[in-house]
C-alpha cells in the first residue's frame, strides 16, 4: 500500500516538488557522471518533466558520451546542429546540450499530451521500435531505482 502511494505522489507532484536522488540511478551499465546528472536535474526543474525520461535519452542516444556524433547530431542527447541554434544552445557544452534537450522533450510532450512514445518518435526521427523499447527500459530502471530507494528509506543500488 505504501509503495503504491508513493508511485502515486511520484507521479502527480509537480517536477519541482520531486525528491530525486542525490546521485545518479544507474541504468544497465552505464553510470552518469554526477556533474550531468546535476545537469539534468536542473533542466527537469526547469522545464517540469522528469528528470528520468532525460536521463534515460541520454543513455540510449551517446551512452552517457558528451563527445559523441552522428551526422548533424551531437552530445548527451544528440541534440541536432539546427535544433541546438533554435534553442541558442552549445550543442558540445554539455550543460547546454541537457538543457536543449530537455526544452525539446518538454515542448513535445505538451505537443503530444505526454504520449512519451509521440514524443520519442518525433525527438528522434529514424526511431525504431527497439530504440523506443530501449529508452522505456532505461526510464524504468531509473524510476525503479528511485522509487524502491524511497520506500527503503535509503539510497541504495537496485538490484537486477
Amino acid at each position: 500500500m505504501l509503495k503504491t502511494l508513493i508511485i502515486f505522489l511520484l507521479l502527480t507532484v509537480p517536477a519541482l516538488a520531486q525528491p530525486w536522488p542525490q546521485t545518479p540511478p544507474p541504468i544497465g551499465q552505464l553510470y552518469l557522471k554526477q556533474e550531468y546528472w546535476n545537469y539534468i536535474k536542473e533542466a527537469a526543474q526547469k522545464y517540469q518533466i522528469s528528470p528520468y525520461l532525460i536521463q534515460a535519452v541520454c543513455a540510449i542516444e551517446s551512452r552517457y558520451d558528451k563527445d559523441a556524433k552522428s551526422g548533424r547530431c551531437f552530445g548527451l542527447m544528440q541534440l541536432h546542429r539546427d535544433t541546438a541554434k533554435k534553442y541558442g544552445v552549445d550543442p558540445r557544452n554539455p550543460r547546454e546540450n541537457i538543457m536543449g534537450g530537455a526544452a525539446v522533450l518538454a515542448s513535445l510532450m505538451q505537443r503530444y499530451n505526454g504520449d512519451i512514445r509521440k514524443v520519442l518518435r518525433t525527438y528522434n526521427s529514424t526511431s525504431t521500435a527497439a530504440y523506443e523499447r530501449e529508452v522505456f527500459r532505461a526510464y524504468n530502471q531509473a524510476q525503479q531505482f528511485e522509487t524502491s530507494s524511497l520506500v527503503d528509506g535509503k539510497l541504495n543500488k537496485r538490484r537486477n
